[in-house]
């Protein structure tokens, strides 16, 4: 899978530069001071800290070459190390490390191992706010029931790294917060961080966010290498405010409000991820962006939430209580009955989604632009929404696009697209799980799908392989219909008259945006309208208005919202 590549880089180097400064700092100290490692007790809470001089300049220079070369090297690190309740704190420039009880503080930049397990401790980072640290955790667990057990108050880049082979712990064991607590004054995770936070390396690491989320930070975060996380949390999994990245990993989250979560972006190009989100999987207030990796969100109310959601590879499934993919302006928002939310968008341009919905299945209060990818929705069973749903327009220039849903207020694609579409209307519900199966007029089988989860009234598939003029076999359990594309759509049966509006009617030119071409039934099969103006909408119970305000169009099956 693709990868940031540029972003990675920098992170790299990042990392290396943070080690290089931390091996420079500890041979400007060595040389300038006989320094035992010691620090008093006053400083450390009576707690034993010891360090060592490392002295001789060969060792030093190797440290230092290795850091530069971006590779790990332990001349440089700070250990500390927890055994039987006693903190442990060794290595050079140990008196950046200060010991109250049990709480560990981190003063300056530099690469610190944890070892051990800490109870009702805390790591607090205050260092200078260029200083980059780096906590490596190496078989660590900590635990906290009154504050977060990793808060980092002040720093440079910040960057939290499972030692390879081990597993590690963070636990916020406090009561969930009540939703009044102010976040400015009180970290509201179990790895808060005020800095860019960067989670590197190739370990495990369990988060559990008894109070909020599980790992918050203030500006930037992102996940950039091969990690295993584990995070459970009462609010947001992984919530990065400016914006989140993912770029690796394998990472399971299970969430009683969004899985990831940004003010900003949420960007995926690589990973492994499970999702179980109470609210939605993915949320972002500007864009959700797929580029790779794997996404599986398995349970949530909303898959997918952002003013713009662009997929453009990867493989997505996402099942959902309400909207499987939604692109609306707010948190949550999905405006008005027909307004169009400015910059709202949901563009597929490649990957794999799969989407099972009790709600609209791609539902955008702007636009929505196919133009490659292989696109399935199943859902929604019933007519108070749709598969595809949209306010703007709906165009398909390539990919493989279908869906099995309620005919109720369905919507095909509009009359912009270019590529062609077939629709199946049923008399009666088909049952979950039945066979539908196109052929061409050869015998040659385009599609065949057995895999709904939910019952449906219609059937849509848009194919490069559809072509204008040719006839088509629909196969649908022991039922057949054949469908000659004309124009761009090609349609069979009737939609029952009961049902409320959907989209665009049966076959037709695509018409102009001012009401013009050939009669488009409203709750019934009729022949294709245009993309209509407002005046254009259906309205409930299967009736609807003529035209727009300056045109003599005809009625049109835009989805009433």
């Amino acid at each position: 899978m693709r990868k940031n590549n540029s972003k990675y880089a920098y992170i790299r180097s990042i990392k290396g530069m943070a080690m290089a400064l931390s091996v420079a700092g500890t041979v400007v100290f060595a040389a300038g001071c006989s320094n035992s490692g010691t620090v008093s007790e006053q400083e450390t809470g009576g707690i034993n800290v010891s360090g060592a001089s490392d002295e001789g300049s060969s060792s030093d220079s190797t440290a230092a070459a290795k850091a530069s070369s971006g590779t790990k090297s332990t001349n440089g690190e700070i250990a500390i190390t927890v055994n039987d309740g006693n903190i442990n704190v060794s290595g050079q420039n140990s008196d950046s490390v200060k010991v109250s009880g049990t709480t560990i503080t981190i003063t300056k930049a530099g690469t610190y191992r944890l070892s051990g397990t800490l109870t009702e401790g805390q790591i607090l980072v205050e260092a200078g706010d260029k200083d980059d640290v780096q906590l490596i955790l190496d078989g660590f667990s900590i635990s906290n029931s009154e504050t977060a057990p990793i808060y980092v108050k002040t720093s440079g880049n910040f960057f939290l790294e499972p030692e390879a082979g081990t597993e590690n712990l963070v636990e916020d064991k406090r009561e969930a917060a009540s939703g009044s607590t102010s976040t400015e004054e009180i970290p509201d995770a179990a790895i808060y961080s005020k800095s860019d936070l960067y989670i590197i390396g190739t370990g495990a690491l369990t988060v559990r966010g008894g109070y909020s989320d599980g790992i918050h930070g203030k500006d930037l975060l992102m996940v950039s290498e091969a990690v295993t996380l584990d995070i459970t949390a009462t609010e947001h999994g992984i919530n990065g405010k400016d914006s989140l990245e993912i770029q690796a990993g394998t990472i399971s989250i299970t969430s009683g409000e969004d899985a990831l979560h940004s003010k900003g972006d949420v960007i995926i190009s690589d990973g492994t991820l499970q999702i179980s989100a109470e609210d939605d999987g993915i949320h972002a207030e500007n864009e959700v962006r797929i580029d790779g990796g794997n996404v599986d969100i398995v349970e949530s109310y909303e898959g997918l939430e952002a003013l713009k959601v662009t997929i453009n590879g990867g493989n997505i499934s996402v099942s959902s209580s309400d909207d499987g993919i939604n692109s609306a302006g707010g948190a949550d928002s999905s405006g008005g009955m027909f307004d169009v939310t400015e910059g709202a968008a949901i563009s597929i341009n490649g990957g794999t989604v799969y989407i099972t919905a009790a709600g609209d299945g791609i539902d955008s209060n702007g636009d929505v632009v196919i133009t490659g990818g292989e696109i399935y929705v199943d859902g929604p069973s019933m007519d108070g929404n749709a598969s595809l749903d949209y306010n703007g327009t709906a165009t398909i220039t390539g990919g493989s696009f279908s869906l099995t849903g309620s005919s109720g207020m369905f919507q095909s694609f509009s009359g912009e697209s270019t590529q062609a579409q077939i629709i199946v209307y049923y008399s009666e519900r088909q049952a979950a799980g039945t066979e539908i199966t196109v052929t061409d007029s050869e015998g040659k089988v385009i599609y065949v799908n057995a895999d709904s989860q939910k019952e449906f009234t219609v059937f849509l598939l848009s194919s490069p392989e559809l072509k204008a003029g040719e006839t088509y076999t629909v196969k649908t359990g022991d039922q057949e219909a054949t469908v000659t594309i004309e124009g761009l759509t090609g349609t069979a049966g009737e939609r029952s008259a009961d049902m409320m509006g959907g989209g665009m009617g049966g076959p037709g030119g695509p018409g102009g945006r001012e009401g013009q071409g050939r009669p488009g039934g409203f709750g019934g099969s009729g022949e294709q309208g245009v993309t209509g103006d407002r005046d254009g909408q259906g309205i409930p119970n299967g009736q609807g208005r003529s035209g727009v305000s300056s045109g003599q169009g005809a009625p049109q099956e835009q989805q009433n919202k």
